[in-house]
């Protein structure tokens, strides 16, 4: 059963309700679709969702959704966490992977699934009653995909840490502020259930390149990523060559 921890609030939760506060992302009786992959970061926004409603968000609801992309994942160590502490889990079924996989054989098949899983994710949500959806997207990848969209794409900017879209459900990020690092640790720490990506391209694609890019600034430059964090909201408008 999922208890408060007050080291924790310095390690994560402070940061988390910061991102909360300047992104202005929850109201007090929001009902709060957590994307659930099965990876480290979405079951860690699960755990963290569930301190804040623990301490500050007291009549927040939250849900769990599952889209299974038929691709023979073992969600079971997830459900049995799900039950322990109380929290709602639903699973949806979906032929995503065969669609991807084997009707369309995508030569770069994530932007396609992306797109697919955050259909799916947007129907079960409002379907379930929620008013906004959750996502476990973390600092490295808030820079990963900067330098995705600027070398791939030639386009500067990265997704927003609260993306409001009329006619659909407020997509929110609260994890921005947090390190991968601090994931890996406290997932450690707590023994939170990590499933492994059954995806053919795990681990083989253009984000994972991007992470090597990263961690070799990183290596000359030790604080790039927090700086390029800040540079995200620090951003010289009378320097940029747009149109005025």
């Amino acid at each position: 059963m999922i208890t408060f921890n007050r080291k924790y609030n310095r390690l994560f939760l402070k940061p988390v309700r910061q991102a909360i506060n300047k992104f202005e992302m929850l109201s007090e009786n929001d009902t709060i679709a957590i994307g659930l992959s099965g990876g480290k970061d979405s079951i860690f926004l699960l755990y963290a969702f569930k301190l804040l409603q623990l301490t500050a968000y007291k009549k927040l609801k939250i849900i769990g959704i599952h889209i299974d992309l038929g691709l023979g994942i073992d969600l079971s160590p997830l459900e049995e966490f799900c039950r322990t502490n109380d929290l709602d889990f639903h699973i949806e079924k979906t032929n995503i992977g065969e669609v991807v996989f084997e009707e369309r054989k995508e030569k770069n098949p994530c932007s396609l699934c992306s797109s697919l899983r955050r259909g799916a994710l947007s129907r079960v949500a409002k379907s379930l009653g929620a008013t906004k959806i959750a996502l476990g997207h973390n600092s490295e990848d808030a820079v990963e995909t900067l330098f995705m969209n600027v070398l791939m794409v030639g386009k500067l900017g990265s997704f927003h840490p609260h993306l409001v879209v009329p006619g659909e459900l407020e997509v929110i990020r609260p994890l921005v502020y947090i390190s991968e690092r601090t994931i890996m640790k406290v997932v450690a720490e707590e023994k939170l259930p990590v499933i492994k990506s059954p995806c053919p391209v795990d681990k083989k694609t253009t984000r994972e390149d991007m992470k090597r890019l990263l961690s070799s600034l990183e290596e000359k430059y030790p604080d790039a990523q927090k700086k390029i964090l800040t540079a995200l909201s620090n951003v010289d408008l009378n320097n940029i060559w747009g149109k005025k």
